[in-house]
């Protein structure tokens, strides 16, 4: 059975297509926007939502029906119309071209998918079937949301923040992987972001001063 190479890409700045104006493509465009890529979205008439977008310049609406010009300047590209010829003629033309093509509902066409998604912050988990099963992916996906809060979000942040501090301070390896090993204890997790960062302060002095203590021995 065929199973997808799991990937998370870096999309800021990156040309992306989407073609269709109806809520699948606004959802669809809105995924990409977040990702800070550059989303020009094709089709004759679309949602209201991506209408306001265009015109606050955030993305680029063409009115006009899809053509199969300029699809090689397309990192990816997704097909959401309602219109199973349409979407057949974009998968044609971008696999003409081998770029990557993602089509709503037909996973047997497309060669990249979109997982089903839990986002807090930086911390991004992915869920897939690999196409078997979407329903299922929902599923998980809603008893992680419920074990994940958002209380992970700022977490993370305070991770990244004392991560970067160790990285400059303690120099000794053994002693970097104890204080990040440490700082995934719950009670990290449970405090608030002055005690994170008090706990934190301790937590490296303590370690820097063990190391001192075995120099010295």
């Amino acid at each position: 059975m065929q199973t997808h190479f799991p990937l998370v890409l870096d999309m800021a700045d990156k040309a992306c297509l989407v073609v269709g104006g109806g809520e699948v493509a606004t959802r669809k465009a809105e995924a990409l926007m977040h990702a800070q890529a550059r989303v020009t979205v094709i089709a004759p008439e679309a949602t209201a939502q991506i209408a306001e977008w265009a015109a606050e310049g955030l993305l680029d609406w063409r009115q006009e029906p899809f053509s199969t010009h300029e699809l090689k300047k397309y990192t990816l590209v997704v097909a959401a119309t309602n219109r199973t010829d349409v979407n057949l003629a974009v998968w044609q033309a971008v696999k003409e071209v081998d770029g990557w093509i993602n089509i709503v509902d037909r996973p047997d066409l497309c060669n990249f998918i979109v997982p089903s998604t839990v986002q807090r912050g930086k911390l991004v988990i992915a869920i897939s079937t690999s196409g078997a099963s979407p329903g299922l992916a929902r599923k998980i996906r809603q008893q992680v949301e419920q074990e994940i809060g958002p209380e992970y979000e700022s977490y993370v942040d305070f991770l990244a923040a004392v991560r970067g501090q160790v990285m400059k301070t303690v120099s000794d390896t053994t002693q970097r992987k104890k204080i990040f090993r440490q700082l995934l204890d719950d009670r990290f997790l449970l405090a608030d972001d002055e005690q994170r960062y008090q706990m934190a302060e301790t937590l490296i002095n303590q370690v820097l001063g063990e190391g001192l203590v075995r120099r010295q021995q």
